[in-house]
């Protein structure tokens, strides 16, 4: 799998997670956290077991990153025979009836299918769950999943192994990690104001009139075809114009938006991570649970108006010990934001 130095929460979190530790893990998207509870899982679980059903459970906020977990988890498990299966809402429920009925070791899953499958199938019991993982807790949260989470607890043995990993710890966090975590060992990274060191920044201030045919230069000139970039605009509208003018001089893009059907929104992740498609231009919150490992670059076509949002998107590239790229086209009114962005980062604007 390519592993060659563990990152920093790996070296932190392995260890402790591995002694049968609980543990609360701020670290941010990109930092080898997926690892961090997969190892743990895959090592406690060891091996398939006909008798005892499901013994970990790993809930992810959205269905593209519980499918990214999944596959990671069957790789992992590769040279095991523990049964691995994906439980996510807007799958067809027959099928997964038919992967409970095969005794799963390990569920990845999306917490409110999960839940449906516990209240409709009186057999399916979480009594032998050794492994709890939460992975991006503060989403989970913030997606309003806040009631299924406690139900799922509550189904699960008390004296359970419990790891919980979040970018951010938001006040409901804390009081949920206190009630269903034993003594908890708080690893914390500097979650919220770091980048990748390997990651370039590059500002460019244009005229307002300009901003379209200096991002059509960026595309053509100085952006390598090889590369996949994703593309952050303000609205649905500004995407689709980026998509038409991509399509005209025969760049090929995609965009994801918040009501695209889910079946067309895999369809088109799954051409932008495979690469025959080179640019995914999204909304911020079109972009919630897009992950991709492999990116190159991040376009904010539109400047974010927050240091943690900047941190946030650019962070999608450089992962992983690759060198990546974050371009910002600045108009004027958004110069102020670009500053703070210095600011925040303790940079210097000649610098960079």
């Amino acid at each position: 799998m390519n592993y060659k130095t563990p990152t920093p929460i790996q070296r932190k979190a392995l260890p402790l997670a591995l002694a049968g530790i609980d543990l609360v893990c701020m670290a941010r998207t990109g930092s080898g956290k997926t690892c961090a509870f997969l190892l743990p899982t895959i090592q406690k679980l060891n091996k398939h077991s006909n008798s005892l059903g499901v013994r970990a459970i790993v809930l992810s906020p959205t269905r593209e990153l519980a499918v990214q977990t999944f596959r990671f988890a069957k790789d992992i498990a590769k040279f095991t025979d523990l049964n691995i299966i994906n439980i996510l809402g807007g799958d067809p429920i027959e099928a997964q009836f038919e992967a409970l009925a095969s005794r799963p070791d390990l569920i990845v899953a999306t917490p409110g299918r999960l839940m449906h499958h516990l209240r409709e199938i009186t057999t399916f019991k979480l009594n032998h769950v050794q492994m709890l993982v939460f992975d991006e807790a503060d989403r989970l949260f913030e997606m309003g999943f806040a009631e299924q989470l406690n139900e799922i607890v509550r189904e699960c043995p008390v004296e359970r192994q419990t790891l919980l990993f979040s970018a951010t710890m938001p006040k409901a966090l804390v009081q949920f990690s206190r009630a269903g975590l034993r003594d908890p060992q708080l690893i914390r990274l500097d979650t919220d104001s770091q980048l990748s060191e390997e990651l370039r920044l590059a500002f460019f201030t244009v005229r307002s009139n300009e901003k379209m045919a200096a991002f059509l230069y960026l595309v053509r000139k100085i952006i390598p075809e090889n590369q996949i970039t994703i593309v952050f605009s303000a609205t649905r509208h500004h995407s689709e114009l980026l998509h038409a003018m991509l399509e005209r001089i025969n760049v090929s893009s995609t965009i994801v938006y918040g009501t695209m059907d889910q079946d067309a929104r895999s369809q088109h992740l799954k051409a932008f991570r495979n690469g025959s498609i080179r640019y995914l231009i999204v909304t911020d919150l079109a972009a919630r649970g897009i992950d991709v490992p492999l990116l190159n670059n991040v376009i904010n076509f539109h400047f974010p108006p927050s240091p943690k949002l900047f941190i946030h998107r650019c962070g999608r590239a450089a992962r992983q010990g690759r060198i990546g790229y974050a371009f910002s086209l600045v108009e004027p009114e958004e110069l102020a934001f670009m500053v703070d962005i210095h600011t925040y980062l303790g940079k210097n604007l000649d610098n960079c």
